[in-house]
């Protein structure tokens, strides 16, 4: 079934930026429960939320602030103590729908513009419209989702499968496995035919809004339909979750944005990361 057309307005990016926030906020929740010792946190600001679970890692970073009215130059001071006092730099995401105020706060604060990642975004059909399956995975590859007891074998592919020759897996392993107890969250295994561990996925819902994460093959399985395949069951997931839209944030120009593009999601805006470091 051919998706319909996106539209996109400050609606549409309100829904995806409170997913965003909802997402960081659960998985701080989860850390400071389950691993108190990286002390995580959760601020309210400016109608969004800064998260931090451990310094220095992209996951510590704030979202959905100026989506519901104009940002005061006492929410940014906010926002920067709240990283400030945790000892690392404060990381924002920022749609280009938010209140005009914010960039201009964060502007005379002294925030940098760090990057600029690609939102897309699909439509889904209720179960009950849809009349053909998704295309079948290719090459053979099996999608399941993961059980809780398998975090550890989860974040192992996932560490493998976005590891660089010149950069060391970054120490967050238990920061992972706490987000395995996210109720809204679910992560999936694509495996080969033989039975080996080809590619990893998750997904993420909230309010009938699908956000799909973490996707990533491992190397000796690239060029054979692995991320379709694990696209293709997160949005199924979704669906049958009852959502009504699924998104996804990668590099601009990447190898994830041509896999999410033939799979039918729209590239819809620049999502602007911002940061401040105070060292």
């Amino acid at each position: 079934m051919t998706p319909r057309p996106v539209f996109v307005d400050h609606a549409l990016s309100a829904r995806i930026e409170a997913a965003e926030a909802a997402k960081v906020e659960a998985l701080a929740r989860e850390v400071a429960a389950r691993v108190p010792a990286r002390r995580a946190a959760v601020a309210v600001i400016a109608g969004g939320r800064a998260a931090f679970v451990a310094p220095h890692t992209r996951i510590s970073r704030a979202a959905g602030l100026g989506m519901s009215g104009p940002v005061e130059a006492r929410d940014v001071e906010a926002l920067e103590d709240f990283y400030a006092s945790r000892g690392t730099a404060a990381r924002i995401l920022v749609s280009p729908f938010a209140h005009p105020s914010l960039l201009a706060r964060l502007g005379e604060r002294g925030f940098r513009l760090d990057s600029l990642d690609t939102v897309l975004v699909r439509h889904l059909a209720p179960a009950a419209e849809v009349h053909a399956p998704e295309p079948a995975a290719r090459g053979g590859v099996v999608v399941r989702r993961a059980a809780r007891e398998e975090a550890s074998a989860w974040i192992a592919a996932s560490l493998s499968a976005f590891a660089t020759p010149d950069e060391p897996p970054p120490d967050g392993a238990d920061i992972f496995e706490a987000g395995f107890h996210d109720p809204g969250a679910a992560y999936f295994f694509a495996s080969s035919t033989h039975g080996a561990v080809a590619g990893v996925g998750a997904v993420y819902v909230h309010e009938r809004i699908a956000l799909l994460f973490a996707g990533g093959t491992l190397a000796a399985h690239r060029g054979r339909g692995v991320q379709r395949a694990v696209i293709d069951a997160r949005l199924a997931y979704a669906r049958d979750a009852g959502c009504d839209l699924a998104y996804s944030v990668t590099e601009a120009g990447s190898t994830s944005q041509r896999n999410l593009e033939r799979a039918g999601l729209v590239a819809v805006y620049s999502q602007a990361v911002l940061l401040k470091s105070f060292a």
